[in-house]
C-alpha cells in the first residue's frame, strides 16, 4: 500500500512538473514565432520522458535501488496522463480565449476534418499519456533486475 502511495504521489509531482515545462516550453515557441511547427510542438513530448526517467531514478534511491515493474509502468502512465492532461487544457484554453487563429494551425494538420478545442485537449492527453507509458514500459525493461523471476519459486 505505500508503494502505491509513492507511486502516485511521484507521478503526479512529475506530471504536474512535466505540463509546467510542457507549457513554459510552448510559450517560448511562440515567443520566437516557431509554434505552428510540427516538429518543434512535438518536441515538447519529450519533456514526459524525461519526467519519467527522473520519476524512476528518484522511487530507486527511495527503495534501496530497488525497481519494481508494476510500479514503474503505474509512474509512467500517471506522469503522462496528468503532464499532458496539464498541457491539453492550457492548450484548449489558449486556443478558445487567448489566440484563436492559432486552432486553424491545428486544423490544417488535423487528419480528421475539425477537432474542437475539448478534442485538441483530449488528443494532447491520448498522446501524452501513450508516450509516458511506452517510456516506462522500455525504462522497465533496463531497470527490472528480477529477469522474469516471480516471489514464488514453484512456479
Amino acid at each position: 500500500m505505500a508503494t502505491s502511495k509513492t507511486t502516485d504521489r511521484l507521478g503526479l509531482r512529475y506530471g504536474f512538473l512535466a505540463g509546467v515545462v510542457m507549457i513554459i516550453y510552448f510559450l517560448l515557441l511562440t515567443v520566437l514565432g516557431i509554434n505552428n511547427k510540427e516538429e518543434a510542438r512535438m518536441a515538447g513530448f519529450i519533456f514526459i520522458i524525461l519526467a519519467v526517467m527522473m520519476a524512476i531514478v528518484k522511487y530507486k534511491k527511495e527503495h534501496g535501488n530497488v525497481m519494481p515493474y508494476l510500479p514503474g509502468l503505474g509512474i509512467g502512465f500517471v506522469i503522462g496522463l496528468v503532464g499532458s492532461l496539464l498541457y491539453g487544457i492550457f492548450i484548449m484554453i489558449y486556443t478558445s480565449y487567448i489566440d484563436a487563429e492559432y486552432q486553424n494551425t491545428l486544423r490544417t494538420e488535423d487528419y480528421f476534418g475539425s477537432l474542437s478545442p475539448v478534442m485538441l485537449c483530449m488528443s494532447f492527453a491520448l498522446m501524452g499519456l501513450i508516450i509516458g507509458a511506452f517510456s516506462a514500459y522500455i525504462l522497465m525493461m533496463l531497470y527490472d533486475k528480477s529477469g522474469g523471476r516471480t516471489a514464488d519459486k514453484n512456479i
